[in-house]
C-alpha cells in the first residue's frame, strides 16, 4: 500500500498526469485539424499525417516548458520529440490504412484507438530520451 501511495506522489506520476493533460490539448489540435481535413474529403492517411504533425509541434513546446521543464539544447530535443512523434504517426497512419481503407471500419474510431496506443508509446520514449535530464544523452 505504501508503494502505491509513493507512486502517486512521485515525479514520474505527476509528469504522466501533465503529459496526459498536454496530450488532451494536442488531441484537440490533432482531431480538430483531422476532422476539418476529412470533412473536405482529404484522404484519411494524409489528413492524419498533417493533423498529427500539428499536434506533435504543439505538444513539444507545452511539454518542454510546463511539464519536463528542460530548456537546454532545444533543437536537438525538438528533433528527438518530432521523430518519436512521427514514429507513432506512422503507427496511426498504418492503422488507418489497414482498418479504414482496407477493412472499412469507421475512421474516427480507428484514429481514437490508434492515438491512445501511440500516446502511451510516446510518453515512455519521450521521458526516457527526449526530456531526459542527464547531460550524457546530448554530449
Amino acid at each position: 500500500m505504501k508503494r502505491i501511495e509513493m507512486f502517486f506522489h512521485s515525479e514520474s506520476f505527476i509528469q504522466l498526469i501533465k503529459y496526459v493533460l498536454i496530450g488532451i490539448l494536442g488531441l484537440v489540435v490533432d482531431f480538430g485539424i483531422y476532422i476539418i481535413l476529412t470533412h473536405f474529403a482529404v484522404n484519411v492517411e494524409i489528413a492524419n499525417i498533417i493533423s498529427s504533425t500539428c499536434g506533435i509541434i504543439n505538444n513539444f513546446f507545452w511539454n518542454s516548458y510546463t511539464n519536463f521543464k528542460v530548456h537546454d539544447r532545444m533543437l536537438l530535443r525538438y528533433i528527438s520529440y518530432f521523430l518519436v512523434g512521427q514514429i507513432t504517426t506512422v503507427f496511426t497512419t498504418v492503422s488507418l490504412f489497414i482498418f479504414v481503407t482496407k477493412l472499412g471500419l469507421p475512421h474516427l474510431l480507428v484514429k481514437v484507438v490508434a492515438t491512445f496506443v501511440a500516446v502511451l508509446i510516446q510518453f515512455v520514449i519521450n521521458k526516457l530520451v527526449t526530456f531526459r535530464k542527464s547531460r550524457r544523452y546530448f554530449n
